[in-house]
């Protein structure tokens, strides 16, 4: 039997016995990519039972803060981070921050428990209450290490918890302080918290998809120190008996824990990446929603250079004007090259691993490792000219210590950047 014909029977089982969902995970030959779900920022993806009920897709959207379900789950309301709101569905708009200058952009948005009213919270820890929320105390008077990044209200609606990425909590209210992360160094930041149904506990969720239970909360999986630890988590939620959630990648993978049902997952444009998560009524469903990719990290230097975050798994192509004239989602290595700035020092279109018959094209080296320089290149293909990793997995660490990109951006890349080019690499 020919490797052709076991190749034909292998993606037809592939296409046709696996889930739809199952190809987000699987390889293609070089060059062949996945086709995306996701087009533009502003999109709303339904799953399960819950409904598409319209989005900001037309108008794109640069801004988008937060998506958060209404009580009845029949709706759901999406804020920017200019503090804007706009409702869908059964959700109510109670008011928004469109008419005033805020003191830092707004990072999330929670409903009250009795689906009447909510809060906004900046990244600075000021907090807004809308309807029948109750305002209980910002961070206002504090100067923070870390942004804030959630606002989690406690059951009674009589309180809530404020988050920040380095892991410190702040209760307000009812609310009551089970302990934070502030004090331990984080592999990934926070971005979420998930209270207890009573409110005697809550979970920490980190980038990396760890998951730290404090008070009561029970832990029920993660996805840390594990081949998926590298992923972008960009957003959970818990189940409604508190026995189960739900966290969701940048590129759209759904992964789920203890009762939290899954109704599917997508493959998100790097240029539409996704941004939250909203889960409908009796959790028999939820939304996913896309926005803008990250804008260039700050203190990233300056002038024409190539800009490569590992926390965001981002490389940025910078003119000497400080636009960006492109964006890529990439795979590199947590622990090098080392956070720094660098310089292009060689290029060539074909190039070896020099082992195990892998090759790669548009190596553009800009640093050293242990024994082989270190550079960026095309996904690499092994010695049975097959695709290392897939166009998918882009947005992971998935290499030994260069990085990784599309062959067409390797391509890009590989034009832009001449010997001397500025590299610059950010943890």
């Amino acid at each position: 039997m020919t490797r052709s014909f076991l190749l034909t029977v292998f993606l037809f089982g592939v296409l046709f016995c696996a889930p739809h969902n199952a190809l987000a995970a699987d390889w293609l030959e070089p060059g062949v990519y996945t086709e995306t779900d996701s087009k533009k920022s502003g999109e709303v993806h339904a799953f399960g039972n819950a409904e598409r009920l319209g989005d900001f897709s037309e108008d794109g959207l640069s801004d988008l803060a937060s998506v958060a379900s209404s009580n009845a789950g029949s709706g759901y309301l999406v804020a920017t981070t200019a503090g804007k709101i706009r409702a869908f569905g059964d959700a109510i708009h109670r008011g928004d921050l469109g008419a005033i200058s805020l003191d830092a952009p707004v990072a999330d948005l929670a409903i009250t428990p009795d689906g009447n009213g909510y809060w906004l919270v900046t990244t600075a820890g000021t907090v807004y209450a809308f309807g029948t929320a109750l305002w209980r105390g910002s961070l206002t008077h504090l100067t923070l290490q870390q942004p804030v990044v959630d606002l989690e209200p406690h059951p009674s609606g009589d309180g809530y918890w404020l988050t920040s990425a380095d892991g410190g909590v702040f209760a307000f209210g009812e609310a009551e302080f089970f302990g934070g992360l502030a004090d331990r160094p984080l592999y990934r930041p926070i971005i979420d918290m998930l209270s207890t149904p009573d409110g005697t506990g809550y979970l920490l969720v980190g980038a990396d998809g760890a998951i730290y239970p404090r008070g009561t909360a029970l832990f029920r999986g993660s996805l840390a120190n594990n081949e998926l630890s590298s992923r972008t988590i960009i957003a959970a939620e818990q189940t409604s008996d508190g026995k189960g959630y739900w966290l969701v990648g940048q590129r759209g993978k759904v992964f789920t824990f203890g009762s939290a049902p899954y109704f599917g997952q997508m493959v998100a444009h790097e240029l539409a990446p996704i941004e939250a998560f909203a889960v409908s009524g009796n959790d028999d469903g939820y939304w996913i929603m896309t926005a803008a990719p990250p804008e260039v990290p700050a203190n990233s230097g300056s002038g024409r250079r190539a800009i490569y975050s590992k926390l965001e798994h981002r490389v940025w192509l910078v003119e000497a004007d400080g636009s960006v004239s492109h964006t890529f989602l990439a795979s590199g290595r947590a622990d090098r090259p080392k956070p720094g700035s660098y310089r292009v020092f060689s290029k060539s279109r074909h190039t070896t691993a020099g082992h195990d018959g892998i090759r790669m094209e548009y190596m553009v080296r800009f640093a050293w490792g242990t024994e082989l320089a270190i550079g960026f290149h095309s996904i690499p293909i092994d010695k049975f000219g097959e695709a290392m990793q897939s166009e998918a997995q882009l947005g992971t660490f998935q290499s030994g210590g260069c990085v990784r990109l599309r062959d067409d951006q390797a391509k890009t890349l590989y034009a832009w950047a001449g010997i001397g080019t500025q590299v610059v690499i950010i943890g």
